[in-house]
């Protein structure tokens, strides 16, 4: 089924979908045609999802699912991924009250903060992209999905699995172990975040708060991956103030760039703190800021 979903423009889709295509995982997600696709298990069973670029009729959305029960929590997950319920000018109000964001919102208005369509995955895809590059973590979560993930019935184009559940990921430490190329500290902690997600330790339905504090508690989990989680999985308000393309915009832009008072100059950002991340990264050259070809 193919359908129109609506949001309230201006829209800006270049670092939306290029953030959504860069990180895709190899198996699970693609960029297609022009299209963001991934594979997403729901209530009822496996779904195709496809979201092409913004039109002046809303968002196309096409979705082949298992159950048709499922369609709602499907395009529930689609208007968080991309961000279709944000007040683009209640945004840039509070963002251009700040002169050195000014000119970055003006010249690109609506960006959008990329979320997931699959929260649980993207806790653990968090977890593996911590300290390395764009590109590796997709290297090291594309042999995370080919060990772990589950076969869908039928392929389509290069969408082959779904993510790996946390329960199977703790259910087999020694073959994560031989699977994740890794240092072993970073294999124990990507296996006590999927124990602590497959155990409800770190229950994702929680209230924010209380999901960052349960994913700070566990070893080799630091504020930068919490804080990714909360941007990311749970789409709510928070701010990366040690994240290298963070303070190197901040240097650019002659904002502070040590934690403690760019965190504090961040404050009068609430509740965009989120796009405003955005905005920082867009002012530097990566694939997640530009839409692809």
């Amino acid at each position: 089924m193919l359908l129109h979903l609506p949001f309230t423009p201006p829209l800006d889709p270049s670092n939306l979908y290029g953030h959504l295509a860069a990180t895709a995982v190899p198996g699970v997600e693609e960029w297609r045609a022009g299209a963001y696709r991934a594979a997403v298990r729901l209530a009822h069973g496996a779904a195709v999802i496809e979201v092409g670029l913004p039109t002046a009729h809303g968002v196309p959305a096409s979705l082949r699912l298992a159950h048709r029960s499922d369609e709602a929590e499907a395009l529930a997950r689609v208007r968080i991924a991309l961000d279709l319920a944000l007040d683009p000018h209640a945004m840039q109000a509070v963002l251009e009250a700040d002169p050195v964001l000014t000119p970055l919102v003006v010249a690109a208005p609506g960006r959008r903060a990329p979320g997931t369509l699959d929260p649980e995955a993207m806790v653990l895809r968090a977890v593996i992209g911590q300290q390395v590059s764009t590109a590796a973590a997709r290297t090291h979560t594309a042999r995370l999905v080919a060990a772990f993930g589950e076969p869908l019935e039928a392929p389509d184009g290069g969408l082959t699995h779904l993510f790996p559940t946390a329960e199977a990921l703790a259910a087999e430490p020694h073959r994560l172990t031989e699977v994740l190329r890794m240092p072993s500290s970073r294999i124990r902690t990507v296996l006590g975040v999927a124990s602590a997600l497959a155990d409800g330790t770190v229950d994702l339905a929680s209230p924010p708060d209380e999901v960052r504090a349960a994913l700070l508690a566990l070893p080799g989990v630091g504020p930068w991956t919490a804080d990714t989680v909360l941007m990311r999985a749970l789409h709510v308000d928070a701010f990366l103030p040690t994240d290298l393309g963070v303070v190197q915009a901040a240097r650019r832009l002659g904002l502070p760039d040590a934690p403690r008072p760019l965190a504090a100059r961040a404050e009068s950002w609430r509740p965009y703190r989120t796009h405003a991340v955005q905005y920082l990264w867009a002012t530097g050259v990566h694939a997640v800021n530009t839409l692809p070809a």
